[in-house]
């Protein structure tokens, strides 16, 4: 496992894993004042980051799966139930402008394997399209929570990410963390 998987599992194991609520949007986002306006909206949003990115910039987003293979976890991830040795899925992708070239986003998602159906799973394994649509397409009644928001990176060199939770049945399934660098979004 690389340094900066390793950086990830254990910034995840450290979470208090309690979801950023409306209300408390405006307080955790204070120290976000230099990030760009849309962003800071990208930071809290729980809805499918590649659409939004679309209707932003006018383009179409390309996702590239960078990695993707089985892991067995190093550390415990409270907010996932995910226990250190346990088996878990590692999808890492780059949401790319088509017209641009721009890397809007870099992503890691851990997802604990038990948690998905048969087809969920062969959906996220097929590579073609991103958590969010699948997730839209495949498995109603998902929920999502912002869990996280940080500045620096803790897998790439980046300015902020943020991971939220993904839960299916009312069970954590898919933690994602996300990377941002302002020179996209000026």
């Amino acid at each position: 496992m690389d340094e900066g998987l390793l950086r990830l599992f254990t910034r995840l194991g450290d979470d208090r894993s309690e979801a950023i609520r409306i209300g408390e949007i405006a307080s955790h986002l204070a120290q976000y004042k230099d990030v760009p306006a849309f962003l800071r909206s990208l930071l809290v949003a729980d809805g499918t980051v590649t659409m939004a990115l679309e209707a932003y910039f006018l383009e179409q987003i390309e996702i590239s799966t960078l990695r993707q293979g089985k892991v067995l976890a190093p550390n415990d991830i409270s907010a996932l139930d995910l226990n250190k040795g346990q088996e878990c899925l590692i999808r890492e992708v780059q949401l790319t402008g088509v017209t641009s070239g721009t890397c809007y986003v870099r992503a890691m998602t851990v997802i604990n394997t038990g948690r998905l159906s048969p087809l969920l799973f062969e959906q996220l394994v097929d590579e073609e399209e991103g958590i969010g649509a699948i997730l839209r397409n495949v498995a109603k009644g998902s929920f999502r929570e912002v869990i996280h928001i940080g500045k620096g990176g803790l897998m790439f060199n980046s300015d902020v990410h943020r991971s939220y939770r993904v839960s299916l049945n009312s069970l954590p399934a898919l933690l994602i963390t996300e990377e941002f660098e302002f020179s996209a979004y000026l």
